[in-house]
């Protein structure tokens, strides 16, 4: 895939960094199974995210949507933009599209432009009233398209009329037996098109062998670390939004340990990060304690996964409330996701955004032992 094929989740992943300073008025639904009814109607913008979203009812505004699943079947008078493991859009959509994810299905009619970046993707509506841009490892439209169409790719097969110009950087196209392209076909390939019969092509065909070169080679190392690094944003995403919505209570008292005494609780984080794995190694020597040190190397490595996805929680209520400049925490929708942000674009700075990652990875990692060790003397 060119790094053309990543401008979909490029842009949905900067809805998402966008989501805590947009949501203000809007109607914000968040829960492990957020759902919209289809009796529901709502008149204003909507936000939905959690584990599975569904939207079966009437979105007279924008509907921005973000989970381990996607899936709307209602109506939505303005835009939508879904991101998730897999998308799925059945509903009519007003005007504009825009989605990224493993796997994708676009079955309503959408009015404006189509925008979308996925591993498998299938635009099978009625009509894409406007301009598309699509980057899928495979890609399957047996849409009407209205506009021009831009795709970058790797199997790529269209099966339906367009009214513009199209442009294809792939590995393999196959025209089907009812595309139909009113203006100019431009394309790059591993070969020739394969053109079925019945495919047609009104304007001029423009064809180049793909080669790959050191600028195209570097555009596609670009395009596997950007993919990689929106991968890890989307799950990061998700994992804090559902260790928050699973283990409320335990994220509020998160927050209130590492904020009672920070530097205290990064020390104790630097202990537990060094010793845990040393004595669990220490076990597997004798013959007794290598299930111990198995267990103990299994629930490092899970303790590790569990802080990466609670640290953005920590972040979040304390970036909250200086910038709000309240007087005490607040652990909310709204604060987990500022936390996932700024974790994702900290991570982003060279050294010092490494250290103060790291930092608050250490504070994390000793607040829960706190907690956890508190748990462990009360229940003796």
């Amino acid at each position: 895939m060119t790094i053309s094929s990543y401008k979909g989740i490029a842009l949905t992943a900067a809805l998402v960094l966008a989501i805590p300073a947009l949501a203000l008025g809007a109607e914000i639904i968040a829960s492990e199974q957020p759902s919209l009814a289809s009796s529901v109607r709502v008149n204003d913008d909507l936000y939905m995210v959690g584990g599975n979203v569904t939207s079966a009812g009437t979105v007279v505004g924008d509907l921005i949507a973000g989970g381990g699943s996607v899936l709307v079947s209602g109506d939505v008078s303005g835009d939508i933009a879904a991101v998730g493991g897999n998308v799925t859009l059945l509903g009519g959509v007003g005007d504009d599209v825009r989605a990224g994810g493993g796997n994708i299905v676009v079955n309503g009619n959408v009015r404006g432009d189509l925008v979308v970046g996925g591993g498998q993707v299938q635009i099978t509506a009625a009509t894409v009233g406007g301009d598309a841009l699509i980057g899928a490892g495979t890609l399957r439209i047996d849409s009407a398209i209205g506009g021009n169409v831009k795709i970058g790719g790797g199997d790529i097969y269209l099966n339906g009329p367009i009214a513009g110009d199209v442009e294809i950087k792939a590995e393999k196209l196959t025209l089907g037996p009812n595309a139909n392209i009113s203006g100019n076909l431009t394309y790059t390939a591993a070969k020739a098109a394969t053109i079925e019969d019945g495919a047609i092509v009104q304007g001029e065909t423009s064809f180049s062998e793909r080669k790959i070169g050191k600028r195209e080679g570097a555009a596609m190392l670009a395009g596997i670390i950007t993919a990689a690094l929106i991968g890890k944003l989307l799950m990061s995403l998700v994992g804090a939004f559902a260790l928050f919505l699973l283990f409320r209570k335990f994220a509020h008292a998160l927050v209130e340990k590492a904020t009672e005494a920070s530097l205290y609780e990064m020390g104790r984080g630097l202990v537990v990060l060094i010793v845990a794995p040393v004595v669990s190694v220490l076990l597997l020597v004798t013959i007794i304690g290598i299930p111990l040190g198995v267990l103990g190397l299994l629930g490092f490595a899970a303790a590790l996964v569990f802080v990466s996805l609670a640290a953005p929680i920590v972040l979040g209520s304390i970036t909250h409330k200086l910038v709000m400049r309240r007087s005490a925490y607040e652990v909310s929708w709204k604060t987990v996701l500022l936390g996932v942000a700024l974790y994702f674009i900290v991570g982003l700075i060279p050294v010092v955004g490494w250290v103060l990652k790291f930092a608050l990875v250490l504070l994390t990692l000793g607040a829960i032992t706190n907690i956890k060790w508190g748990a462990l003397k009360a229940w003796r």
